[in-house]
């Protein structure tokens, strides 16, 4: 099962550049393979963030406190880099968390690990800068999701985001499109009556 992943990582690093296959292999020595349940959380409040992780099956969500509670921000699907952006870099605790909002599977690298790889290979540095500018594009992307409405938003999230629908929470969905839960339950309920 671990081959599959793995050349799923392969293939997209491939799109971005062509890594010599040491570079690859030093990647993958400091790889370590998850598999977590929905619901789980990887980076509570108040904790540093040491860990990137690369996204192979399922949701992942980044909740931001505002307004006295926690709200999804942004979701995570496959081939994306999932980390604290702000705690990560800056070694800081904040008071992002970050759950799994289905199942997951997804290879996790550490900081350190991170720092030993970019320092050995100038083809790794080059990576690094790309997928910086693939994460920053692919967040915004989402960022402008959760500033639609979500009557404008929800069917363009469920577009974008292929297998979400069934998993994510109506609680989620508020959090994200900042209304109320029953303004989610009522969409979603008309939703229904007009698809019948």
């Amino acid at each position: 099962m671990d081959r599959k992943y793995r050349k799923l990582l392969i293939d997209d690093i491939q799109q971005l550049m062509d890594l010599p296959e040491d570079a690859i292999g030093m990647v993958f020595s400091k790889l370590e393979f998850k598999r977590v349940k929905r619901g789980k959380v990887l980076k509570n409040m108040g904790e540093v963030d040491r860990v990137s992780r690369y996204l192979c099956e399922g949701f992942i969500g980044a909740y931001r406190y505002t307004n006295d509670k926690h709200s999804l921000s942004v979701i995570y699907r496959p081939t994306d880099t999932v980390f604290d952006e702000r705690s990560f870099r800056s070694g800081l605790p904040s008071d992002t968390i970050l759950k799994c909002i289905s199942d997951v599977i997804y290879y996790e690298f550490s900081l350190d690990s991170e720092r030993n790889v970019l320092g050995r290979s100038p083809e790794l540095v080059s990576l690094a800068h790309k997928l910086s500018l693939r994460i920053n594009e692919r967040n915004i992307k989402v960022l402008e999701l959760g500033k639609m409405t979500l009557v404008e938003g929800y069917e363009e999230l469920v577009r974008s985001f292929p297998g979400l629908e069934p998993v994510i929470t109506n609680n989620d969905l508020a959090g994200f499109f900042r209304v109320s839960q029953r303004t989610v339950e009522r969409f979603k309920h008309n939703l229904k009556s007009t698809n019948r």
